[in-house]
């Protein structure tokens, strides 16, 4: 029995097989990674029991967990607490480890046998700040484990090369593209040959359009992921069509620093790297989401390819953005 489990910023993602059939189809269950925390009182916690609201109390204060801490922030006009933030554990949010900890035993459960293994992501090192993923690998470890499972780290980005591109040998570019961060891997025949995360991606669109705009990032994220066309701004609510030019400035200036990312990052790791003639490029993760994304990256490429060191087949989203990372994991974990 093997699971595997996405460690997103945004969402975290759990895939898993019915354990009374292993022939079956993957089954995904997944959390938004968030919280909001209020003010402890009988009338909110019979509001949120009615509402069948997950939420924990803990003295004075109730924690609403999951998607509905988004849907609460915008009606109080607050921002929602995360406990992770930039991809890793947040170092100033004192309730991250004990939030995870509910997050991660909402969608594992319980182990099916004992010690039964866990892979779950982690990213690469940061190629643009000073990150300590040591530290936050070493957390997500203790967590799974002390729920009874056996855990194992890998890289997100190669996660979605094993769930995408079994007929190609796996091998290929692949970009992540989280929350927190993009996270990017050239993968040769499962092996890594390049691997590094840069810490613009969709909560630093939100937070840069929010800024721009006189918003909030969880007001930007709500109109992000209500349906924005990035080739076409014009479309949806007039009134916030600023909020929607913002947007679309700062995705491609999140495309732009991916590309010039692989292009510095395989100066340093080429003489070791051996590539077929081509390879394929896959986009993931839920900031790839947006109508007409794919387009928007192509076109966005094309400006930007002089110079690019790998020769490209295609480029292409993954059969399922936001799980395949935790899927790729699942396959990891199955053939451990």
């Amino acid at each position: 029995m093997a699971k595997g489990l996405d460690c997103g910023t945004g969402n975290l993602v759990c895939a898993y097989k019915d354990i009374k059939n292993e022939k079956s189809d993957v089954q995904i269950k997944s959390i938004r990674d968030a919280f909001l925390d209020i003010e402890a009182d009988p009338g909110i916690a019979n509001m949120l029991k009615m509402s069948n609201v997950s939420y924990i109390q803990d003295k004075d204060t109730i924690y609403v967990i999951g998607e509905p801490s988004l849907s609460i922030a915008n009606l109080l006009k607050r921002e929602a607490r995360r406990p992770m933030k930039s991809g890793v554990i947040s170092p100033g949010e004192l309730e991250a480890e004990k939030i995870l900890l509910l997050l991660i035993k909402n969608i594992l459960g319980a182990p099916a046998v004992e010690d039964e293994t866990v892979f779950y992501s982690v990213p690469a090192k940061s190629i643009d700040t000073d990150m300590d993923v040591v530290y936050h690998e070493a957390i997500f470890k203790k967590l799974i484990e002390s729920l009874g499972y056996k855990a194992y780290s890998m890289n997100e980005a190669c996660a979605i090369v094993y769930a995408n591109c079994a007929s190609e040998g796996f091998t290929a570019l692949a970009t992540s593209h989280g929350s927190g961060m993009c996270n990017t891997a050239l993968v040769y025949k499962t092996m890594t040959g390049m691997a590094f995360s840069n810490q613009q991606a969709g909560d630093w669109i939100d937070s840069s359009a929010a800024k721009a705009t006189g918003s909030t990032a969880t007001r930007i994220m709500a109109i992000k992921e209500k349906g924005i066309d990035l080739l076409d701004p014009e479309k949806g609510d007039p009134k916030t069509l600023r909020e929607r030019e913002a947007i679309i400035i700062y995705y491609k200036n999140l495309i732009r620093n991916v590309i010039d990312g692989i292009k510095r990052e395989f100066k340093k790791s080429n003489s070791s790297i051996e590539l077929p003639d081509s390879l394929p490029w896959i986009l993931s993760g839920g900031t790839a989401l947006p109508i007409n994304f794919l387009e928007f990256f192509k076109k966005e490429f094309e400006k930007q390819k002089e110079g690019f060191p790998i020769n490209i087949s295609d480029i292409r989203l993954a059969n399922s953005p936001l799980n395949d990372v935790a899927k790729g994991l699942l396959i990891a974990a199955m053939n451990q």
